[in-house]
C-alpha cells in the first residue's frame, strides 16, 4: 500500500462511514471518534495482516490521515484529548481477539440502518 493510496482509503472510508451515519440518525463528536476509531483499527489490521507486523511509523501514518481529516472536516470541533482517546480506543480495539467480528459489526449496522430507510 502507498501513503497516497492508504490516505486516499482511510479518507474515503471516513467519509463513507460518517455520511451513512448522518443519513440515519444525528451523528456526534463521539460518533466521528468511534467511526474513526474502527477505521483505524481496520487498517492497522490490515497493514498487520499482509506484514505480519506493523511499525510505529505506520501506526502514526494511519493516525496523522486521520488527524489531517479531521482538520479538513471538523476544523476546531475535536479536541487534541478527543483525538488522544480515539487512538487509545484504536488500539484497543485492535487488541481485542474479537476485533474482525466486532469492526464487521459495527460497519454492517452502520451500512444496514442505510438499507432500512
Amino acid at each position: 500500500m502507498s501513503k497516497h493510496n492508504i490516505e486516499d482509503l482511510i479518507t474515503l472510508d471516513l467519509q463513507t462511514f460518517i455520511q451513512l451515519k448522518m443519513e440515519n440518525d444525528t451523528i456526534s463528536i463521539d460518533d466521528v471518534l468511534e467511526i474513526s476509531a474502527y477505521v483505524s483499527a481496520n487498517f492497522m489490521r490490515i497493514i498487520y495482516s499482509k506484514n505480519k507486523k506493523i511499525e510505529s511509523a505506520e501506526v502514526n501514518g494511519i493516525f496523522g490521515i486521520v488527524s489531517n481529516f479531521f482538520n479538513t472536516y471538523f476544523e476546531g470541533q475535536i479536541t487534541e484529548e478527543e483525538f488522544k482517546n480515539m487512538t487509545i480506543k484504536s488500539s484497543q480495539l485492535l487488541q481485542n481477539t474479537d476485533f474482525d467480528e466486532m469492526s464487521k459489526a459495527f460497519f454492517s449496522k452502520i451500512t444496514s440502518s442505510q438499507k432500512n430507510n
